[in-house]
């Protein structure tokens, strides 16, 4: 039987997950804080695994295969101790659903105003003018528009939102008008909402900095679900502080856990969140890694591997 290695910090249930899946592999884990100095993984071809621990290539000489347990794979297309003839496979799983439940959310919680209908029931005062904000019509820009990005995109959609997708390279789409990223400035200031959902490249990070926002306006809400450097985070305060944006909703972070002393923390428009927008499950991310579970099992490549040049 070929070996599979599962260094996460859940692993007993992605363990048992992957054997149901394909019973033909020798799957085991480890939790990446213990000691890896089982000789078992001397011999174990593939690898699935979110951060890579120290030393732990150095005990996998015959690796020929890495799956990231997340859908954002720039922490290790920039490991130096990968070698590049390791192909490295993602899963998002059922993420854009995560996402777009986790966005739609955040925009109604501002829409229905319900902190203010909250603030009236405890009085026992009946506010009819507590009116919800008309979304229908306004504009939503969505920077990124893989698979995560295209079902927050229809979700926006369902809401009545006209919605736009940024990518790098504008192309044809049959659902939603796309845009180059270098675009995204020129309809910020008629966006109600802007989207993060792309991957960490080179060109994506420190994307949202300070010429950006200078095109935002108050009206303006930020949602990042992507990753925390597409956002110079010195930056997103200034414009808040600056009337720039209206409030920004942020899952992700530059240095995770968030720090306690960052500004962000107490800040009355920003909405922190402890990177769980899309969380990673087995039942969901399964079916995802099934093909090159049974590739792997036969022998064969995996396919859909990471482009490192590109980052995703």
């Amino acid at each position: 039987m070929r070996r599979l290695a599962v260094v996460h910090h859940r692993h007993p249930e992605w363990v048992a997950a992957i054997r149901e899946a394909e019973p033909r592999l020798d799957v085991r884990g480890w939790h990446p804080a213990e000691p890896l100095d089982d000789p078992w993984l001397a011999e174990a071809e593939a690898l699935f695994v979110w951060k890579l621990p120290t030393g732990l290539l150095a005990r996998m000489p015959r690796l020929g295969w890495i799956q990231c347990s997340g859908a954002g794979v720039d922490h290790l297309v920039a490991d130096p101790s990968i070698p590049a003839e390791v192909p490295i496979t993602r899963a998002d799983g059922q993420f854009g659903f995560w996402m777009a439940r986790y966005v739609v959310f955040h925009l109604l919680a501002e829409a229905q105003r319900p902190e203010e209908c909250a603030a009236a029931q405890r009085e026992r005062r009946w506010e009819g003018r507590l009116l919800p904000e008309d979304l229908g019509g306004k504009r939503a820009l969505v920077f990124g528009l893989g698979r995560i990005g295209r079902q927050i995109a229809r979700a926006l959609r369902e809401l009545g939102l006209e919605v736009h997708g940024f990518v790098r390279d504008a192309r044809g789409d049959p659902e939603f008008p796309l845009h180059p990223a270098a675009a995204l400035g020129e309809w910020l200031p008629s966006a109600r909402l802007l989207v993060l959902s792309a991957p960490l490249t080179a060109a994506t990070r420190g994307v949202v900095d300070a010429g950006l926002l200078a095109r935002g306006h108050a009206g303006l809400t930020l949602v990042n679900v992507a990753r925390g450097r597409l956002v110079v985070e010195a930056d997103l305060v200034a414009a808040l502080d600056a009337g720039k944006l209206r409030r920004a909703v942020l899952d992700v972070f530059a240095r995770e856990p968030l720090p306690a002393d960052s500004p962000l923390w107490s800040h009355p428009r920003v909405v922190v969140t402890p990177h769980h927008s899309g969380p990673s499950t087995p039942r969901a991310m399964v079916p995802d890694i099934l093909d090159n579970l049974r590739r792997y099992a036969d022998g064969l490549p995996v396919r859909e591997a990471v482009d490192r040049s590109r980052g995703y």
